[in-house]
């Protein structure tokens, strides 16, 4: 037949398919080496790699020892029990149980035969341990020689014996290398403590280190050091004597009685706070700086001062004209109750402990709130792995019922303080992040708070006080049909829902109030004009004041 010019590829054709054994079974299946201890007596007495051992076959074990000349151990010991299990010992150190002969043939002679088990054993080398110390993680291998007493030198040990230092679970045996890994990590850590050792021994030791426990290297350079600041010391207290001498200005004795007896009197008006203030200071400025303890009435007073300004407090502190506790020492105080959005227990348990002595009239309480603007931005809490600045109404099922955004950033920040009305008590009671807060999102934590107040803290709320913003106005008229039947038309009161037999009466604050007229006022008929108070009432009070004061002049003329 005719061929074409360019041939083509041959196709090669495909592999037939073959089924893939299964090689779990194939071994499941594998029939033992031995088939119970009777049969492996009757096989081991006829082995001819076993002509240089020593084997003892007994009724319940067969042991294959291997001894070497002058050792009174057998090098090599292999015991194996009826139930065809093997265990070997080396100059009568037990192989671990995770050693590899092991591992590979399940401890057992069913997997591997007593003549291949044998040349196994004999092909790895017996692991030569460590350097001789002492260490918990290290054994004294000791292996005792025979000797003949006859033949024997005078200057011989009294007790013959080859020795050995070894990791608890040194391997025994090892294939290919002169110690087993176990060993030879514990070189390596031995050797880098060591080396660490070496290196602290060149550093000076601490002034007040035990002398029975620091080396005497670490001593003599601990000496040097002292001797080097001393004579920096002299050095310095020779320089302020000699300026002391040059620029200092003698006075008699009856002037220095009078420096010290005007600084030593007290007068009446110092209070007992500016009294106690300035014993603690005589005592801090005699203590140490490194075991200072301060008077519970100095932290608080630092507290109050930190928080108002805590770059004049810092400025304060580092002036060294009085000893303060620093910063970080006040923060530890300031935070015993690390803050958060909404009622915490920590912060009711404090105001239990707190009203826990009050009786009758004590504990009524007035709940007053309010609203301020704050920085918005988002920080995150590295305590708490939290992303802070969001809108938090303490609550996440409030939130998702009243909040259109639930990832909107916060920009006020509802206050709940407490009042004492028969007692001096003030207290923060919670706070919420908002962003302007509406008279749906109040209200669910208006009664929350006099839940947890007439609840949990048997406290009495009696009333209610906020500014004058639509919010809370519109809070207010919610509990119309609560009133009471009071026939007002402003809503000023409602029942307690915790205490129906008493109200909550709602105020306005006064101050707030007194404000927002000033406001209004102000900007009423000049400027911007963003308010329209009757500006006619405003002048007719302005021109009768004009003339009441021009009488007052003419009668005094």
């Amino acid at each position: 037949m005719p061929q074409k010019s360019i041939t083509s590829r041959p196709v090669i054709p495909r592999k037939p398919r073959s089924i893939v054994k299964d090689y779990s079974q194939d071994a499941e299946k594998k029939r033992a080496i031995y088939k119970d201890f009777g049969e492996l007596c009757k096989r081991v007495q006829s082995l001819k790699t076993l002509s240089g051992y020593t084997v003892n076959i007994l009724e319940d074990r067969i042991e294959i020892k291997n001894y070497k000349e002058s050792l009174l151990l057998p090098e090599l010991e292999v015991v194996i029990d009826d139930s065809l299990g093997f265990t070997l010992k080396v100059y009568g150190f037990y192989l671990p149980d995770d050693h590899e002969l092991y591992s590979q043939y399940f401890r057992s002679v069913t997997n591997i035969s007593v003549a291949n088990l044998m040349k196994e054993i004999e092909s790895h080398i017996v692991c030569q341990g460590v350097n001789a110390t002492i260490s918990a993680h290290v054994v004294h291998h000791i292996i005792p020689k025979s000797v003949d007493h006859l033949t024997v030198e005078d200057n011989v040990n009294s007790f013959p014996h080859e020795e050995y230092w070894r990791v608890k679970d040194c391997d025994i045996l090892c294939s290919g290398l002169d110690q087993c890994a176990r060993c030879s990590k514990f070189v390596q850590t031995e050797g880098k403590s060591k080396m660490v050792k070496q290196r602290k021994l060149t550093e000076p030791a601490h002034i007040n280190s035990p002398v029975s426990q620091t080396p005497p290297e670490r001593l003599k350079l601990t000496i040097q050091m002292q001797r080097m600041r001393c004579s920096q010391l002299e050095n310095q207290l020779r320089l302020m004597q000699e300026e002391l001498n040059k620029s200092s200005v003698h006075i008699d004795h009856e002037l220095s009685k009078d420096f010290i007896s005007i600084m030593g009197k007290t007068r009446h008006e110092i209070t007992p706070f500016m009294n106690l203030f300035w014993q603690q200071q005589q005592k801090l400025f005699a203590s140490n700086s490194t075991g200072v303890r301060y008077h519970p009435m100095i932290i608080r007073y630092c507290l109050s001062l930190v928080t108002k300004s805590p770059s004049l407090y810092e400025e304060l502190r580092n002036s060294g004209i009085l000893v303060l506790p620093s910063q970080r020492t006040l923060r530890d105080y300031r935070n015993y109750i690390r803050p958060k959005r909404g009622f915490q227990e920590g912060v009711i348990e404090e105001l239990k402990s707190i009203t826990n002595s009050y009786f009758d009239v004590q504990r009524y309480v007035v709940l007053l709130f309010d609203e301020m603007k704050v920085l918005s931005n988002l920080v995150f809490d590295k305590v708490t792995g939290e992303l802070i600045g969001f809108v938090d109404l303490g609550d996440p099922d409030v939130n998702f019922a009243v909040l259109e955004k639930a990832d909107e950033i916060a920009t006020h920040a509802l206050v709940f303080l407490i009042r004492g009305v028969c007692t001096q008590l003030k207290f923060s009671l919670a706070y919420f992040a908002t962003s302007g807060v509406t008279s749906i999102q109040l209200l669910p934590i208006f009664w929350e708070a006099v839940c947890v107040l007439e609840s949990s803290c048997n406290l009495w709320v009696i009333a209610a006080t906020s500014d004058g913003a639509s919010p809370n106005r519109s809070f207010y008229r919610m509990h119309k049909a609560l009133d009471g039947d009071s026939g007002k038309e402003v809503c000023y009161r409602t029942i307690n829902f915790y205490a129906p037999q008493r109200f909550i009466y709602f105020f306005s604050d006064a101050p707030h109030l007194i404000k927002t007229t000033r406001n209004c006022l102000y900007h009423s008929g000049s400027g911007s004009c963003t308010r329209y108070v009757n500006i006619t009432i405003i002048s007719h009070g302005l021109s009768f004041a004009r003339i009441e004061a021009a009488n007052i002049y003419r009668l005094y003329m």
